[in-house]
């Protein structure tokens, strides 16, 4: 057998076999099989890998080259970035007080507010968002399959006093705090807490109570608590309180809860309220308004740019503050004449002049030392509390439960209070940069979804970025590393 050159051997390596054909040097793959017939191993001469040449060493042929670019792209590997980096940037303070109260969970936590937040999954589909995210780089071997997360919920569920320490870590120094409750539709019939009982619809349902403290100043949710649902809310403000150990809090309710009962449940659980009057009330005394003259009032106060007219009186042992939006009574005083034109049916003058006094009027009784303009504006920042529950039920998709225990519902509430943080703080930093009449929230975490992150050849690199993301992050400025 003629021996070959060493400059043509040295490129010979296991798996490979070199021939020299018509005056050239190439390098071929090669394997073995075994053949019954002949009881030996017969030689197989797979794939041509290059030609060999003395001045410039092994060539890779172009059929090669390919098959390798081939294999590169069916090893890559895609994942979503833009959010995983953000929670990392910008909402690190969640990983570290998660990590503070719960060591053993923190990660998981973490992980599933990703997944309803980004995605507003349930509990079933976790791990396909996980496997999808650079989370999973990031945390890597997480147990969170359905069945390991149905272990999982049961088992955080029953650390309610870590949970409060957590929501103390946000109630610190607040004390302009408004209290309202919800109901959340179940179908379990497993859980003490799951009560046939009216809704806030009208409705009858399954449902239980939930709870929720939101903090005016910080605007974020500080507190939630489950009631069976036949437990109201009067009932449960003095518990909540108790649990969060804040004092001198004001309970802000809405019209609805302005009956003699309710309001006789609060004085006697001694909880200082603001609650607003229906027109109709008999406690309202109208009188000032009737004699037209201005001086009769005890002044006025600018809010968001309107002069609010104010009078205040006791009754009952309780004060009651009237207050006068004159721009209002022209608008609801149009508004039904209007309606006399259109619905004649329903509106008359008649009714116009019996209401014409309480147009633009609104009243509050309450037993708190707030001067009239703050209860005026503590009244008005109650409407935070009731978008946050919007958002939870409408955006987070979450105004029902699939869980069976109240171990697991406790967890699931938990991860989306966090959810409800995260969507509040997107909330402020784009207000900061005066952005929210142009996006939401949610629109935001789309921009961001569209970030991924591409494994090649054992290596991350970050995907192209659209312009319009790009643009939208500089505003913000928000750098993805």
């Amino acid at each position: 057998m003629e021996k070959h050159p060493e400059w043509a051997t040295k490129h010979k390596r296991k798996g490979t076999e070199l021939r020299f054909l018509h005056g050239k040097y190439y390098l071929y793959e090669v394997t073995s099989k075994w053949d019954r017939e002949k009881k030996r191993s017969k030689k197989i001469t797979g794939k041509l890998l290059g030609k060999i040449t003395k001045e410039d060493g092994f060539i890779e042929s172009d059929k090669a080259k390919l098959r390798k670019q081939i294999l590169a792209v069916s090893k890559l590997t895609i994942k979503e970035y833009g959010v995983t980096s953000f929670i990392n940037s910008h909402l690190g303070q969640y990983k570290v007080l998660l990590e503070k109260h719960f060591p053993e969970h923190w990660k998981q936590i973490l992980v599933l507010a990703y997944g309803r937040m980004v995605y507003h999954s349930p509990m079933k589909n976790m791990e396909f968002h996980y496997y999808h995210s650079f989370m999973s780089v990031q945390y890597r071997g997480l147990k969170i399959s359905p069945r390991q997360l149905t272990v999982f919920l049961r088992e955080f569920g029953v650390q309610r006093e870590q949970i409060i320490s957590f929501f103390k870590e946000f109630s610190k120094g607040q004390n302009n705090i408004l209290f309202d409750g919800t109901d959340l539709f179940s179908n379990s019939k497993k859980m003490e807490i799951t009560k046939y009982s009216k809704t806030k619809k009208g409705t009858f349902d399954s449902v239980a109570n939930l709870m929720f403290a939101f903090s005016v100043e910080l605007k974020l949710p500080l507190y939630y608590r489950f009631l069976p649902g036949n437990i109201k809310d009067v009932k449960a403000f003095k518990l909540c309180l108790e649990e969060l150990k804040i004092k001198d809090v004001v309970v802000i309710t809405d019209k609805g809860f302005s009956s003699k009962k309710n309001i006789e449940e609060l004085l006697k659980e001694q909880l200082k309220f603001i609650s607003p009057l229906k027109r109709n009330s008999t406690l309202i005394d109208y009188q000032k308004i009737e004699q037209g003259n201005k001086k009769n009032f005890d002044g006025f106060f600018k809010f968001q740019g309107r002069i609010i007219w104010h009078y205040s009186y006791v009754r009952e042992n309780l004060a009651v503050n009237v207050y006068l939006d004159e721009e209002l009574k022209l608008e609801e005083s149009k508004d039904y004449l209007n309606r006399i034109e259109t619905m004649p049916e329903k509106y008359d003058l008649d009714g116009f002049y019996q209401k014409q006094h309480s147009f633009g009027t609104i009243a509050m009784l309450h037993n708190s030392d707030k001067d009239p303009g703050r209860v005026y504006v503590n009244y008005k920042s109650r409407n935070h509390i009731e978008e946050m529950i919007n958002v939870l039920k409408n955006i987070m998709e979450a105004d029902s439960s699939y869980m069976q225990n109240e171990q697991a519902l406790e967890t699931w509430m938990f991860i989306n209070y966090i959810t409800l943080h995260w969507y509040y703080k997107i909330y402020q930093l784009l207000a900061k940069y005066e952005l929210t009449k142009k996006y939401f929230p949610m629109d935001f975490i789309l921009f961001l979804k569209e970030i991924r992150k591409v494994r090649m050849n054992d290596k991350w690199y970050l995907a192209e970025i659209t312009a319009k993301t790009e643009n939208l992050l500089a505003k913000l400025n928000i750098p993805i590393p």
